[in-house]
């Protein structure tokens, strides 16, 4: 069963995006946008935060025709995925116009007005669409707006909730699709030789020549006169083999977990963020680790990303790769299919991590 098919159990949504919300709001923050902590004695001042490490991967290295450049950025790939689980890509070939239009036809998008935005990009389809997401009852709602689409395959495409009424919004999108899509297949194949895998395993897994399956999420986060009380996403980890996150180039927000401490992703200019998802640490056996991760919202300054989720068709089945599963590492997942679609999102909407429902 695909993604867009997948039907919710108990989920509500916001009745207002947060952008039309604060406007009558003003400084007073709903009561269902108010972030609880689970440990109360966890510090909600951001500024006291560390950077992560400069985990800094150089995709041309990794491309490299000098045998020696490119294992000893394979080396430094698989030290960071085994510590951190993401990195800042550079030199990935996409030109900073590229970047820079994929940025601007989002800002248009989320700067027109709300009728607007709800006449064309308005689903049925409880994944897809303009709005913001979807909860369990006890939860609280995510301080951001997105709109959400499959990019590919490109006949899985509903074009019908495809801005038009934005100049180029669809070309650029096609064509930062196209550039994720190159720069995805070289990313799994380092990967999986960073772990004495064959290059292909992974990228087979995903589709391979067939076609990964990607969905694209635009993130708006409005900036919030109490930031503590809220996050723009809540701690999870992605449903996906790998996500490539651009950032905003101005606000940070993003943090990742390692150790039970929080570290701030910083702007590395034309960087792309690369995290490992569920699906990959189950292929993975568990060498590689998805990135449990938040957003948190700035006090006067609106922040927009852009997410590419990539992963197997539903129709794959995945499980540990065998040649990663011995004595010293046994079995550590059952096998599932479409676990993007289906499994993923009967757990995140509570804030449940899908993927310890899998372990032995």
């Amino acid at each position: 069963m695909s993604v867009s098919t997948t039907s919710p159990m108990n989920l509500k949504k916001p009745s207002k995006p947060v952008q039309e919300i604060i406007k009558t709001t003003g400084k007073q923050i709903p009561e269902n946008f108010i972030y609880q902590l689970p440990n109360k004695a966890t510090n909600h001042d951001h500024s006291e935060i560390k950077y992560m490490d400069s985990n800094i991967i150089d995709l041309s290295l990794l491309s490299s025709s000098s045998s020696n450049l490119h294992e000893e950025e394979l080396r430094k790939l698989r030290f960071i995925l085994s510590s951190w689980g993401g990195f800042q890509l550079i030199n990935h070939g996409l030109s900073s116009s590229l970047l820079s239009q994929i940025r601007e036809v989002w800002k248009e998008f989320f700067a027109l007005p709300l009728e607007v935005k709800q006449k064309q990009c308005k689903s049925n389809d409880w994944y897809e669409g303009y709005g913001g997401d979807t909860v369990s009852e006890d939860q609280s709602y995510n301080w951001n707006d997105r709109l959400r689409l499959k990019t590919q395959p490109p006949d899985q495409r509903n074009y019908n909730i495809w801005p038009d009424f934005v100049p180029n919004f669809r070309e650029t999108l096609q064509e930062y699709t196209m550039e994720v899509k190159r720069v995805l297949e070289i990313i799994l194949k380092a990967i999986a030789k960073s772990i004495n895998l064959e290059e292909n395993s992974f990228f087979n897994e995903c589709g391979g020549n067939e076609g990964v399956h990607i969905f694209t999420r635009f993130n708006h986060y409005p900036p919030c006169s109490s930031p503590s009380q809220v996050l723009g996403i809540k701690p999870h980890s992605d449903g996906s083999a790998i996500t490539i996150l651009l950032q905003d180039n101005e606000v940070e927000g993003l943090q990742v977990e390692k150790d039970k401490q929080w570290f701030k992703v910083p702007i590395v200019p034309d960087a792309l963020f690369i995290n490992i998802g569920d699906q990959l640490e189950i292929m993975s056996n568990g060498i590689l680790k998805s990135v449990i991760h938040k957003v948190v919202i700035d006090k006067e300054r609106e922040r927009i990303s852009v997410a590419m989720l990539c992963a197997p068709p539903p129709h794959k089945e995945i499980e540990p790769f065998t040649e990663l599963v011995d004595k010293e590492r046994p079995l550590q997942f059952n096998k599932v299919k479409n676990y993007f679609g289906d499994l993923f999102f009967q757990y995140y909407p509570r804030g449940e991590r899908s993927i310890t429902t899998l372990k032995f």
